[in-house]
């Protein structure tokens, strides 16, 4: 597929009006296609609300994600999708953009929807939402903001053949041009919403030469499920809750399902997922409102009762709070560091001592949990001086743990890119979209090309979590002017630490019966190894 000139210009076909030859259309039929994204929720959900509404919807998740090795679709690939659309025959096509990354590919299956099968095409996402001007070149259709509301009020009004130009949460092109709508109001009730759908039979995968009919995900041993939307502390500028805060102004973003809600889904998750070995709180942060959370920790064992995990800002780690959730049945925690604080508060935005970091990371090493600590690496403003009081931060957490380390990526329309492009740090095609780093790079490995101080820190950082590389051997090697300038040892090493670590991960997978197919496939990549 030669994609290199898709960004920016419009699709061709161009988009239009194509919907006005849905009004009035009573069994209208939606296609859904996910991008990359087997366990995609959102499209599950929508695919949900819809069915619900008695909209006949076929789902199609095109292509698995592989870390750090994401490749375009060939053309048999995008035949083969177009081949299951003509066959399904959808009216309306909708397309889930989550990552700017994923433009070039969503306007080119766009081209090839108008062209094959003359549907109108809406595209939703965060990228939809963060880069609408852009999205509109190619969408007949852009939903801005989350997509429950809008997509089945749409629906509607063409079954109806009702006007869809003054749609809150819309931009469409209509006969008199293109009508930007401001976002819906939010869906404060995220209990009216139905749970994601993981068993209606219209489902298919499309990787490579394999189709598969049902649910792709079902058969994993990991339900994730998010008991809330949004981020009790959405200021930092590389998320995508920044952005998300600002669509919204004067609306609670940050919202909460009732249990009730979230432990009936957990035990829906029961009866549909076969291999449920594990629930993820998926969650920017798990909740820990009070009567929530007490009455979490006592009803969740008696009515789901399997292990979950969750994601824990240091800002509320509490030894009761670690310890209530342990009992109840939590066995890991991953918790957000990121940088060090002047790192944190001067670019991201957070503002969190090393102190609190250090005193949430004792808390979780006296609980016995699992702990996973994610950090950012590779962003154009951390001096020498950070990067090594980073490693001396990483240093002082007890171990065990493991270490989730990203690559910093700029998502257009975020805070930090905006700051960035208006220093003259980075260029308009450094930014996602236009560049397409986390194909290659999402989670940091070594074998990423950096300049050789950088490659340097980064290689100390993926052995600091190792319990079998002593400590003092990693301050020893952060002295070292000359590994600075020629890091090639320090890399080998790191690397080497490295395979060892993610064989004893492996082996503790298989134990717990968590070591798929699919896991092995998206991460165990030789040539791009992901640190832990």
């Amino acid at each position: 597929m030669d994609d290199s000139d898709l960004y920016g210009r419009p699709a061709d076909p161009p988009p239009g009006p194509g919907w006005t030859g849905l009004l009035g259309k009573q069994d209208l039929k939606v296609a859904l296609i996910s991008l990359y994204v087997v366990e995609n929720s959102g499209v599950r959900l929508l695919a949900a609300v819809l069915r619900r509404d008695g909209v006949d919807v076929h789902e199609v998740y095109f292509k698995d994600w592989v870390n750090n090795n994401i490749q375009p679709p060939t053309t048999d690939e995008v035949e083969v999708l177009i081949r299951e659309l003509e066959q399904a025959a959808p009216d309306l096509v909708g397309v889930s953009v989550r990552a700017s990354a994923f433009h070039r590919i969503a306007t080119h299956i766009t081209e090839q929807v108008r062209t094959r099968l003359g549907a109108p095409v809406v595209w939703g996402g965060f990228h939809a939402t963060s880069c609408t001007e852009d999205a509109a070149r190619v969408a007949d259709m852009v939903c801005v903001g989350e997509a429950e509301v809008t997509i089945p009020a749409l629906v509607a009004r063409l079954r109806k053949g009702q006007d869809i130009a003054d749609l809150p949460g819309l931009w469409v092109h209509t006969p008199e041009g293109l009508a930007r709508n401001g976002a819906a109001e939010l869906l404060q009730d995220l209990d009216s919403l139905p749970f994601a759908d993981f068993h209606s039979p219209d489902k298919v995968l499309i990787d490579g030469d394999r189709i598969e009919r049902g649910d792709p995900y079902a058969k994993e041993p990991i339900f994730l499920i998010m008991a809330s939307r949004g981020c009790p502390f959405p200021s930092c500028t590389f998320c995508s809750n920044s952005v998300m805060d600002e669509i919204y102004p004067g609306q609670k973003y940050f919202r909460l399902r009732s249990l009730d809600h979230v432990l009936a889904e957990a035990n829906y998750a029961k009866t549909w997922f076969t291999q449920l070995r594990r629930i993820r709180f998926d969650d920017e942060e798990f909740p820990v409102k009070r009567q929530w959370f007490d009455e979490f920790c006592q009803r969740y064992p008696a009515e789901v009762g399997l292990p979950f995990e969750v994601h824990m800002d240091p800002r509320v780690v509490t030894t009761e709070r670690v310890q209530r959730l342990k009992a109840a049945g939590m066995d890991t925690v991953f918790m957000g560091i990121q940088h060090t604080a002047r790192v944190n508060r001067e670019f991201y935005c957070r503002d969190v001592p090393d102190e609190k970091v250090l005193e949430a990371a004792r808390v979780l090493h006296e609980s016995g949990v699992r702990v996973g600590y994610q950090v950012i690496l590779d962003d154009p403003v951390s001096t020498s001086e950070d990067k090594r009081a980073l490693v001396e931060l990483l240093l002082k957490l007890p171990r065990p743990y493991e270490m989730v380390l990203f690559s910093l990526a700029v998502y257009p329309g975020s805070a930090i890119a905006r700051r960035l492009l208006a220093d003259g740090v980075i260029t308009p095609d450094e930014v996602e979209g236009r560049a397409t780093k986390v194909f290659r790079q999402f989670r940091v490995d070594l074998s990423y090309e950096r300049e050789p101080e950088d490659q340097f820190w980064a290689a100390l950082v993926v052995m600091v979590s190792k319990d079998f590389v002593p400590k003092g051997l990693i301050r020893h090697l952060a002295d070292s002017e000359a590994l600075r300038k020629h890091p090639g040892p320090v890399v080998s090493l790191a690397f080497a630490a490295n395979v060892v670590k993610l064989a004893q991960m492996g082996f503790d997978l298989m134990m717990r019966g968590e070591l798929t197919f699919a896991v092995v496939r998206r991460w165990l990549n030789p040539k791009a190894l992901v640190t832990y």
